[in-house]
């Protein structure tokens, strides 16, 4: 993102408003091991708050995953829940 594309009520770094929510975040890794069954295996690494240890869960569930996510997603929008 360039400054040009930043949305208009975009803040610099170090500022803050007291209005806005706290945003968390949220990666996802996915691989595939050929010599397990499922092959399919992820990593989820995520935290509600800047200033939270963050969370870890390995899974070969895709499921689990979205399970996972829509949690993360609900506690960014509505009450806070704990993973």
């Amino acid at each position: 993102m360039t400054n040009d594309d930043r949305p208009s009520d975009y803040l610099d770094e170090g500022e803050s408003d007291p209005a806005l929510p706290s945003m968390g975040t949220l990666v996802i890794r996915t691989w595939h091991e050929p010599d397990q069954t499922p092959g399919f295996r992820a990593r989820l690494t995520f935290s509600q708050n800047p200033g939270d240890k963050p969370g870890t869960l390995s899974t070969a569930d895709p499921d689990e995953i979205l399970s996972v996510v829509r949690q993360w997603l609900s506690a960014e929008h509505g009450p806070r829940s704990e993973l």
